[in-house]
């Protein structure tokens, strides 16, 4: 894979530290502007995909640019008509193979589009993502806040945590790896990719809450990092440097800690504890 082109003039050290539980949660009229904002830069994406670029591999180490566009144009159309979303989550062949629900979806809209050629798959994507956004910001405010078994690794969780959250994560996770896989431009804001990126951190804190022996400062590089305090109050006993999208990859599971060009100061074997922990759905 070529590295992404990325910028990397964020966050350092000396930056104040926002403490990781006291990121807001984030809003319904919110999430449908990040959705709307993350479609758009990741269609410029696949619009900028030619040639060889759709045979690359990705870090999803199964799945070439080509099969990520299907599942992305897969997953929005799941959600752009009942009919498909009934075929994916309900009349699919493919859920219980291996346990995970989501593996078996995820085969399904690829096999399904296995015959579609990239202009094709860019197309629907076209058409069906902003379907599938106005659908999911229109769910009614008793059926988002149901607390529903969405399965690993979302295990039993409100709705909205996948609608809301989830789904725009996925697909900024997503653009990343293609821009990975092809050396396309990974366009990144404070106010956007830093949002998204910031409701990982928060997430990962809640989930380490009662883990974390002593406080974490965790410093990400670039235009989406930060600068983040997890743990309780008081002086952090190590420091943890990560740019942003590796910070990213090893939350998603992509990387293992070794394989990060993380920087360690203070307590080692904390930070060493802390990376192992490193893990958030996405």
């Amino acid at each position: 894979m070529t590295a992404a082109l990325t910028m990397m003039t964020g966050a350092g050290p000396d930056a104040t530290a926002r403490p990781a539980h006291a990121i807001p949660a984030l809003t319904h009229s919110e999430a449908a502007l990040l959705a709307q904002t993350e479609y758009t830069r990741l269609l410029a994406v696949l619009e900028a995909l030619d040639g060889d670029d759709w045979q690359q591999r990705t870090y999803c180490t199964a799945w070439t640019v080509r099969d990520m566009v299907a599942h992305l144009a897969g997953a929005c159309a799941g959600w752009a008509s009942w009919g498909e979303f009934r075929r994916q989550i309900i009349q699919n062949p493919y859920l219980n193979e291996t346990g995970e629900q989501v593996d078996g979806i995820n085969k399904r809209q690829i096999l399904d589009r296995a015959d579609r050629t990239p202009a094709e798959l860019v197309a629907e994507f076209r058409t069906v993502a902003p379907q599938a956004t106005r659908t999911r910001q229109r769910l009614p405010a008793l059926l988002r806040n149901l607390r529903l078994p969405l399965g690993p690794p979302l295990g039993t969780a409100p709705l909205h945590y996948l609608t809301d959250t989830i789904y725009t994560r996925d697909q900024w996770m997503h653009r990343y790896d293609l821009c990975a896989a092809t050396g396309k431009e990974m366009v990144a804001t404070p106010y956007h990719d830093g949002r998204i990126v910031a409701l990982v951190v928060r997430d990962l804190a809640q989930a380490l809450d009662k883990q974390l022996e002593r406080p974490v400062q965790l410093v990400l590089t670039g235009v989406a990092g930060g600068v983040f305090h997890l743990g309780a109050p008081g002086e952090p006993a190590c420091t943890v440097t990560l740019d942003v999208y590796d910070f990213s990859l090893l939350a998603s599971g992509r990387i293992t800690a070794t394989e990060t060009n993380a920087a360690i100061s203070g307590d080692a074997a904390l930070a060493a504890a802390f990376l192992a922990r490193v893990t958030v759905p996405y």
